[in-house]
């Protein structure tokens, strides 16, 4: 089990910039990062993913931006454990509290192929400080699929969010696709389990992987969806 150091969260907290709501959309890493990957994906999203001189190798950052701008960012450590996370809709930040009793660790899933983690979040959002604990698994199935070229193992995936008494908050079970050559997790399509037992399904698969030099790098404007998004806002208001 790999204990994360508190030398490398701090150094990825460092990086990791503080976004205003009226520069979200605007948003741009800060000076020595880069991004090395944009994934736009179903459900009207775009990701940019990038690296930082300022952290350690293998730790990396994503964008997460939908059709009103800049969505969260996200800093994670080599072994993809999250380690800070800031939500632009409600101005929530959730940082790991280390150690972390069972971090997530991708090299265990591609050696055991199962990764259960444990970890504990510190929450804070206007009138809020708490903390929340994630605990769940992810297993690796025998099946492939390929998305616009790229070749990606599919991940069964569980997932439990608690508050400090331990009542669920969040639950959902789905699929996720991991890339082995990059070491990267995508999203897919996953059911999260409401408090009175119904379901609700979401499919944030990836649908195009844009690479340095290729239309559309580093965009921040999604494609896919927006309007099937859209319309569902209108019916519910």
């Amino acid at each position: 089990m790999v204990r994360l150091a508190s030398a490398t969260a701090l150094a990825l907290a460092a990086a990791l910039p503080v976004v205003s709501p009226a520069l979200a959309v605007d948003f741009a890493p800060p000076e020595g990062c880069e991004v090395f990957l944009t994934v736009q994906s179903k459900q009207c999203a775009v990701s940019n993913l990038y690296r930082c001189d300022v952290a350690p190798k293998g730790s990396f950052w994503e964008a997460v931006f939908d059709g009103n701008g800049l969505a969260s960012v996200t800093a994670y450590d080599q072994t993809y454990q999250w380690i800070d996370s800031r939500y632009m809709q409600d101005q929530s930040r959730e940082v790991l509290t280390p150690p972390a009793d069972d971090p997530i660790n991708i090299n265990d899933l591609l050696s055991d192929g199962v990764d259960t983690f444990r970890f504990t979040l510190h929450r804070t959002a206007p009138g809020e400080s708490r903390h929340i604990t994630i605990v769940g698994a992810d297993v690796l199935t025998d099946e492939t699929v390929e998305i616009d070229g790229t070749s990606l193992s599919v991940v069964n995936t569980d997932i439990q969010i608690l508050a400090e008494d331990g009542t669920v908050e969040y639950q959902a079970r789905g699929q996720q696709y991991l890339s082995r050559e990059m070491r990267l997790f995508f999203l897919g399509a996953e059911n999260v389990i409401e408090a009175d037992g119904s379901v609700t399904p979401y499919d944030n698969s990836p649908v195009d992987f844009i690479y340095p030099g290729e239309p559309g790098f580093g965009e921040n404007v999604p494609l896919y969806e927006c309007d099937d998004m859209k319309a569902s806002y209108e019916v519910t208001e």
